[in-house]
């Protein structure tokens, strides 16, 4: 008997043709960012989805189990699998801060869900927790680059909190500004942040 043989004699489905675990953590990371913690709901989920609540219960226990989930992805998402991509494709440290910068505020970062983030941090316990090994995670990358481009220990690490602030502060600053504008202004930014006097 074939894998998917015996998958479809022990449930009446092929395995293979469910959605992925990963489909239902995009989905609700976008529900996230458009509506908060709030609006994470397993019937909000699933009509987003276009499914039933049994296909959400194939690969959560419940609600929190999908809460808990989502915030775990997010953070492989949007942090780890970024750091270990811009490490491994470049040698150079500039190179690296360049393209995080770069990437968060002028490329398709999910700043919504950054936001959200932040917000349900003021609630819930375990992503406020989250959200301080996030933010450590992030300033020791940047540490690490500022570092290794010959600065000493307390200017990179001054110099990494600057760029992570000024980093973050674009998902929350209405100026107003066009791209061209605010990608001048970043380039500006990294040249004075990079510059060894």
């Amino acid at each position: 008997m074939t894998e998917a043989s015996t998958a479809r004699a022990s449930t009446g489905r092929v395995k293979a043709d469910r959605l992925a675990k990963e489909d239902w953590l995009d989905t609700g990371l976008r529900i996230l960012g458009q509506t908060g913690p709030g609006g994470i709901r397993v019937d909000q989920v699933c009509k987003a989805m276009k499914v039933t609540k049994g296909s959400f219960y194939w690969h959560f226990q419940d609600r929190q189990d999908l809460l808990d989930s989502l915030f775990a992805h997010w953070r492989q998402r949007e942090t780890t699998a970024l750091i270990d991509f811009v490490e491994g494709r470049y040698a150079e440290p500039d190179k690296r801060i360049r393209h995080v910068v770069e990437f968060v505020t002028l490329g398709s970062y999910d700043v919504a869900t950054e936001v959200a983030m932040r917000q349900w941090g003021q609630t819930d316990d375990m992503v406020r927790a989250g959200l301080r090994e996030v933010d450590a995670e992030r300033l020791c990358f940047f540490t690490r680059q500022f570092s290794a481009l010959g600065f000493a220990a307390d200017q990179a690490g001054l110099r990494a909190a600057t760029v992570y602030s000024l980093t973050l502060s674009c998902g929350y600053m209405l100026t107003g500004e066009s791209r061209d504008a605010l990608e001048a202004r970043m380039r500006a930014s990294m040249e004075m942040l990079l510059r060894q006097d």
